[in-house]
C-alpha cells in the first residue's frame, strides 16, 4: 500500500465513531407510564423490507409492542418495506429455474413478485391484531430504485396491501395512495395528529404524479401545493389541540451513510457502498485514494438525490423545514420521523420541528454506520440489536419516547433510552 493510501486509511480510522454501542446524551430514561395513563402509542419502524424468511428479530419485536396496547396501537412502516427494487407484476419466471438463474445473474435488479408479497407479509403479520391500525409509506426502494417503473411499483404494493387489509384483523393501508405525495392526515387518538408524506415523490426521477399526468387523482400535485397543505394540516391540528408528528421516508437529520459518514473501510473499498448490486469479488476491490474521494464526494455532494448532500435532497429539506417552522407559531410540529438510514437515531431541533427522528433498523441484516452530532441525543445502530421507537400520547398531554430493542437474551425487547419530549418557549 502507498504512503498515500495509508495516510487515507489511517485518517479515517481516526475519524471513525461509529455507534455499536448506544450513545446517549443528557440524562439516560424516564419513568414508564401504567397502560391506563396511555392515551395511544404510535410505534415506527423503518426499511423492514428484507425480512429473514427463517425469522426476522425485528419483526418479532414489533409483534410483541404491538400486543400490549392493541386497541390504542397505530404502526407506521415508514417505507422501503420491498428490498430492493419493489413490487413488481408477476412473470412466467415465477416459481422456475429461470428465476433462479435470473436471481444469481442479476443480483437484486431481479425482483421476484413472491419473494416481494413474503417481504410485505411477513410486516403485516407483526401487526395482525384486533384494533391495530397499520400504515405503510413508500420508501426509494418501493418506487424501483434505480429504476423506471417506481410509480407503477409503489401501486402494486398498494393493491397487495389492500387484498391482506380484507384478510386480516388489522386495519392497514398504503398512505399516501396512488404514489400521491400526500399529505395525508390522521387523527392518533385524541391527543395527536399523524401527517403522512412520500417524499420519494419528490427526488423521483422517473414518471409520478404532475399536472400533465395524474390518473390516481391526487389532490396535490405540485410542490408548492404540497407545502400549502402540509401548512394548513400543521395548523389544523393546532387549532384542535392536538400534537403533530409528521411521517416519511427520508430524514431531514442523519448521522449514517446518507448523510455521508460511513465505516472506515469503505476509503478502502468504496464498492461496498454498492454492495447489493455488484458480485462480492468486486465490492472488495482495493481502489484506495479513489475510495476517499469517493467518500468525499457522497457527504459533500452527492450524486445521488437519496443523500443528504445532493442538492435535490437539500432543496426537498429546506422547503419542508420552512414550511414547518412558519406553521409553529400557531401549531406544535414537535416530531418528523424517517427511516432511510439503517439505525436508530434522536436529534433535538431548537425549530421545529422539535424533533427528528430516524427509526430504519427494522430489518437486521440492513443494520449500518452511524455516528453522532452535536444535535443528537440518541445513536445506536448494531446487527445484533435491530429496533424500534415508539411514541406514547398520555393523558396528560405530555409526549414520551422510547427506543426500543431486540436482543438474543431479550426477545421481547428492551428499551434502551427514553426521554419526554418536550417544547421550550
Amino acid at each position: 500500500m502507498s504512503r498515500v493510501a495509508a495516510a487515507c486509511l489511517a485518517a479515517a480510522l481516526a475519524a471513525a465513531c461509529t455507534h455499536a454501542r448506544p450513545f446517549v446524551r443528557g440524562p439516560v430514561g424516564v419513568e414508564l407510564p401504567r397502560p391506563d395513563a396511555i392515551e395511544h402509542r404510535l410505534l415506527l419502524i423503518g426499511d423492514a423490507g428484507d425480512p429473514n424468511p427463517e425469522g426476522e428479530p425485528a419483526l418479532d419485536l414489533l409483534e410483541k409492542q404491538v400486543n400490549l396496547l392493541p386497541d390504542r396501537t397505530t404502526v407506521v412502516f415508514l417505507g422501503d418495506n420491498v428490498y430492493e427494487t419493489g413490487m413488481p407484476d408477476p412473470t412466467p419466471a415465477e416459481g422456475t429455474a429461470v428465476e433462479q438463474i435470473l436471481d444469481e445473474a442479476l443480483l437484486n435488479l431481479y425482483a421476484s413478485r413472491r419473494d416481494a408479497e413474503r417481504r410485505v407479509r411477513a410486516q403485516v403479520k407483526a401487526a395482525d391484531v384486533e384494533g391495530v391500525r397499520a400504515i405503510f409509506i413508500p420508501g426509494n426502494h418501493d418506487w424501483d430504485q434505480f429504476g423506471t417503473g417506481g410509480w407503477h411499483r409503489v401501486q402494486m404494493q398498494e393493491q397487495f396491501v389492500t387484498q391482506l387489509r380484507d384478510v386480516s384483523k388489522v386495519d392497514v393501508q398504503m398512505q399516501p395512495t396512488g404514489g400521491c405525495p400526500g399529505p395525508v392526515s390522521l387523527p392518533l387518538g385524541r391527543r395527536a395528529q399523524l401527517i403522512v408524506l412520500d417524499t420519494q415523490w419528490w427526488l423521483e426521477a422517473g414518471a409520478k404524479p404532475s399536472p400533465e399526468d395524474n390518473p390516481t387523482a391526487c389532490p396535490n400535485v405540485t410542490e408548492e401545493r404540497v407545502l400549502a397543505v402540509l401548512g394548513e394540516e400543521l395548523r389544523r391540528a393546532g387549532a384542535a389541540g392536538r400534537t403533530a408528528v409528521i411521517a416519511a421516508h427520508h430524514p431531514l437529520e442523519t448521522r449514517g451513510p446518507h448523510g455521508g459518514y460511513l465505516e472506515p473501510w469503505v476509503h478502502l473499498f468504496p464498492l461496498v457502498m454498492a454492495a447489493e448490486y455488484v458480485p462480492f469479488f468486486v465490492r472488495w476491490m482495493p481502489l484506495p485514494v479513489l475510495g476517499s474521494l469517493a467518500v468525499w464526494w457522497r457527504g459533500s455532494n452527492s450524486p445521488s438525490a437519496q443523500d443528504l448532500s445532493s442538492s435535490t435532497n437539500e432543496h426537498m429539506r429546506r422547503e419542508l423545514l420552512a414550511t414547518m417552522e412558519d406553521a409553529a407559531g400557531t401549531a406544535r410540529p414537535l416530531v418528523y420521523a424517517a427511516g432511510h438510514d439503517h439505525s436508530l437515531q434522536v436529534f433535538r431541533r431548537e425549530r421545529a420541528p422539535h424533533y427528528a427522528l430516524v427509526s430504519g433498523l427494522g430489518s437486521q441484516a440492513k443494520a449500518s454506520s452511524v455516528r453522532h452530532a452535536r444535535t443528537s441525543l440518541f445513536a445506536h445502530s448494531n446487527v445484533a440489536h435491530p429496533g424500534l421507537m415508539k411514541l406514547d400520547f398520555l393523558q396528560n398531554g405530555r409526549v414520551r419516547l422510547g427506543v426500543v430493542e431486540w436482543g438474543v437474551d431479550t426477545p421481547d425487547g428492551v428499551e434502551v433510552y427514553s426521554h419526554f419530549l418536550e417544547v421550550e418557549r
